[in-house]
Formats: structure tokens, sequence, C-alpha cells
């Protein structure tokens, strides 16, 4: 029997051929594509961050390692010193006289040792593998004039090997800011603007007391009378001691860290300025955010940093823009304090005075705290939520930046 073939089937029939025939030719309406876009881009949006906290925890190791790798350094200057490297050079703050004398035809002989620029991470540089750097800074005497002298000549036949030069094992990845600072022409310094580009770092020394003249120790006034004469000893020894690691002059021996190696910060991280005009992470000053940093707030405080003391002689826009810390003389050119960067800063009094109350506490880009490297070379993110009190007795974060404070430690 043949098999009913009536109009109804057939219509239907070649209704459903058309039909899918258009749908598959046709392709994805635009509803459809939307969609499928909008899901990946919130699978983008999911990833993302995963793979920015992949990045940062790369960079975070990173920087660890760095630090690791200066432990090591000054390990095995210890060893062959028996002391640590002093943090500053020179047995003055802001030396920078001379004798009439000189062995080397570059520069004079320091009247005290060194000069004011001459830093422990200079003295360490051998040790970290950078010896041609070291070598044009001529260490290990480094009787090169001070950069207030520096001029486009000078910059050329002193200062070739280090012009522009930054040192990559000195800096932390996770902070893009400049790895130069370039010290320019201003009202007091008489030096040729741009003359010359040197290194920053983003680990700094941890020094004795909460500030610079705290850590100093210095009575009277005037530039002379204060800042060029051999520091008096650092404070007495009480119950609640500040001395750290480092000071001037003369390295700290092993011995000397009562308070336990494992217990006892030697550096810890601070962030580079936001430009080559900003001094911050620049080793080549004695200034606080250059050389010094200090145990005054906890790590990665919301409080300001006091950073380089007012110039009271400073006049004009191009004084502010060779700022060194934060001008606050003139806040039309204050540029530097900048709190959503975690680089909160004020002015401080005069150096002129010989009563610094300068300081810098470190500061890092990784969350939650800042690497710090121990005397025993140990390296710890130590947290934000440390305690941390700027007066006396003082808390645990300010416990482990000194050496022999007869305090305890406790869990932290």
């Amino acid at each position: 029997m043949e098999r009913p073939t009536g109009s109804h089937t057939v219509g239907f029939r070649e209704h459903f051929t058309v039909y899918s025939h258009k749908k598959f030719a046709a392709g994805f309406t635009l509803v459809e594509l939307l969609v499928v876009i909008a899901i990946i881009g919130i699978l983008i949006g999911m990833l993302l961050p995963a793979v920015q906290s992949v990045r940062e925890a790369a960079r975070a190791s990173h920087c660890a390692n760095n630090l690791k790798q200066l432990g090591v350094a000054m390990s095995t200057y210890e060893s062959a010193t028996e002391r640590f490297p002093p943090g500053i050079g020179a047995n003055v703050w802001y030396s920078g006289k001379n004798t009439s004398s000189s062995v080397n035809s570059t520069a004079a002989v320091p009247m005290y040792g060194f000069f004011a620029w001459t830093y422990s991470l200079h003295m360490l540089l051998p040790q970290l593998e950078e010896s041609a750097y070291y070598d044009a800074l001529h260490g290990p005497l480094f009787r090169m004039q001070s950069f207030h002298a520096i001029t486009l000549t000078s910059a050329t036949s002193l200062y070739a090997g280090v012009n522009g030069v930054p040192i990559a094992s000195l800096l932390c990845p996770s902070d893009a800011q400049p790895s130069c600072w370039k010290p320019g022409k201003t009202t007091r310094f008489n030096m040729q603007d741009g003359a010359v580009r040197l290194a920053k770092s983003n680990y700094l020394c941890l020094f004795s007391g909460t500030s610079v003249a705290e850590g100093l120790f210095v009575t009277g006034s005037g530039f002379t009378s204060t800042i060029e004469v051999p520091l008096s000893p650092l404070p007495p020894r009480n119950a609640s001691d500040r001395r750290a690691l480092f000071g001037y002059g003369t390295g700290t021996t092993l011995q000397a860290v009562k308070d336990g190696a494992s217990n006892t910060m030697a550096f810890a991280e601070y962030l580079k300025g936001t430009s080559e005009r900003d001094g911050r992470g620049a080793f080549w000053f004695n200034e606080p955010g250059m050389q010094m940093l200090h145990a005054t707030n906890g790590p990665n405080s919301s409080n300001s940093d006091t950073l380089n003391v007012l110039r009271g002689n400073w006049t004009n826009a191009n004084d502010a823009l060779n700022d060194w810390g934060c001008m606050q003389q003139k806040p039309t050119y204050w540029t530097n304090n900048r709190p959503e960067l975690n680089l909160p800063c004020i002015g401080g009094i005069s150096a002129d005075e010989g009563t610094s109350n300068g300081f810098a506490s470190p500061r890092s880009r990784h969350r939650g705290g800042v690497y710090a490297l121990f005397c025993d070379g140990h390296v710890q993110l130590v947290s934000d939520s440390i305690e941390s009190n700027t007066a006396s007795p003082y808390g645990t974060w300010q416990r482990l930046a000194w050496i022999d404070d007869n305090q305890q430690i406790g869990d932290w």
C-alpha cells in the first residue's frame, strides 16, 4: 500500500527545509554574539586579578631575594673585617671638608675619613658583584668630590662609570618609580643642573633613634659647629636604648647585637621618589629617605615621613624642583607629598640649626608589609599590623630595629 502524500505533509517538509537553510546560513545572531563577548569579558575580568597577583608574587619574591643577597654581602664583609660596614663612612654628619693634601689626583682627602656621600651600600658593592661600579667610585677610599661640585666636565671625568647606571640588585621590581636621581642646580648649591644621574636603592639602613638628631646626639647651633665635628657617643644606655646596627664612621660588631642577630633588623625597604628630581632612595647624602631609615612609625604608615629639612634660602621654583625631600616653605611647589602612592611627607626643621627632626620609616609596594633583612641574614615580610608605638616603651617594631634595648621582643 502506498503511503499517502497529501499536500499538507509535503508543505510541512518544504517549509522546514527552507527555514533550516535560512537559519544556518545566517550564522550567529547579534544577540548571541554579544552574549558570547560578554561571557569572554567576564572570564578575562576574573582571570586578570589572578594573573596580576601571580606577577606581584613573583616580583615580591625577586625583591626578597635581592635583600637575601644583600645579607650574604653583609656577612661576607663582616667575616673579612669582623664588623658590619658603617652606615655612613664619615664619622661626622654632612662631612664635606677636606685636607690640603691628596694621594689621588682626582679629589681631595676627606678630613673625617670619608665624604658625606660614602654609604654602606658603596662599601658592599664588591660583595654584590658590582666591582666595576665600586672601582668607578675609587673604592675603598672613595676620594671623589662631593656631588655639590659636580660639573658637566667632572661628570664625564669622575663619574663616567656611574652616570646614569642603575644597580639592578638594589631595585625592587614592585616599585616602578625612576631608578636614578638627578641632583640639580639650586640657590644654595651652585652645581650644574642635571650634570649627573646617580643610582637609587629600594633597600636602606636602619639608623639609631627616632630622628636624625636623636641618632646624632648633637648639641649647639650653627652648621659648622654642629654638623662638621666628630660625633658625640650614641645616646647613653638606659631601659629603652635606641641604638640601631648602623651609625657613623665605625661599623658595629656582631657581638654588640645583644638582642640577637635573628631579632634585629639591618636593612628594610623604602620607596623611590616619583621623579628623578625626588631624592627618596638616592643613597648619596646624609638625609632621611636617602641614606637613613628610622623605625619611628610602623611599616607603610599613613603618617608622613619628615624628610629633607627646610631650606631657608631657597627662593625660586627651580630650587623646589630639585628638592631632595618635602618642600614645605612654598606649598605651591610642594610636589613630593604623595600619600596616594604611599609616599606622604612633610618638611622638617632646618639642618643648619643642628636639630634635624627628620626621619623616614620603611615603605613598600607589597600587600600587607615590608621586607626586612635581619642581622643573621634571613629576610622576612614584617606585617603592617605589627605593634608600633611612637613613644617609650615603644612597640615590637621599634624593638626589632634596635640592637640592645633590653626589652623583650615577644611574638610578632
